[in-house]
């Protein structure tokens, strides 16, 4: 199916992320593959350098502390770098956030069977400028081409208006 129109849109969270897809004028939460509303803000590799995320992340941060991080989304448009020991390998948090959204197209692709190119990309309303363009790196990253972000105070008004 061709969109003409960009009816998908994420919540990128900092503890939780999801998707929704305008329907009309109704919004569709996406279930995840776990049958959730909502899918885990964690990012974990292990050792052979395969990605973890979601559900499957946030179940290793206890036993792989130095693989697993969550709450990457508060680094958003900084230098920091994370750094998973096992595997050696290192993450911006835009990249750790593209995984978080590669696996909601995926929930997308498994459920509708579409294959997401634009999504809106909510933000936090206190969110400044080389954040907001970091969310937009990580939604390119993930292969959302075109990715226009949305204060959450303003996505809360036009939901409220429809």
């Amino acid at each position: 199916m061709s969109r003409t129109t960009i009816d998908f849109g994420i919540d990128l969270g900092t503890t939780n992320s999801g998707i929704a897809v305008l329907k009309g004028v109704k919004p569709e939460i996406i279930k995840n593959n776990s049958d959730a509303d909502i899918t885990p803000s964690a990012v974990s590799y292990d050792k052979k350098g395969t990605v973890l995320t979601g559900q499957r992340a946030k179940g290793r941060v206890v036993e792989h502390a130095k693989d697993t991080f969550l709450e990457f989304k508060r680094r958003m448009g900084t230098d920091y770098v994370y750094q998973f020991q096992s595997s050696g390998l290192a993450r911006k948090p835009e990249e750790l956030s593209a995984e978080i959204l590669k696996e909601l197209k995926g929930d997308v692709q498994n459920r509708l069977g579409e294959t997401i190119e634009a999504a809106v990309i909510t933000v936090p309303a206190a969110f400044e400028l080389h954040q907001c363009d970091a969310t937009r790196k990580a939604g390119q990253l993930a292969g959302v081409r075109e990715s226009p972000l949305l204060q959450e105070p303003v996505a809360a008004a036009l939901a409220c208006g429809f």
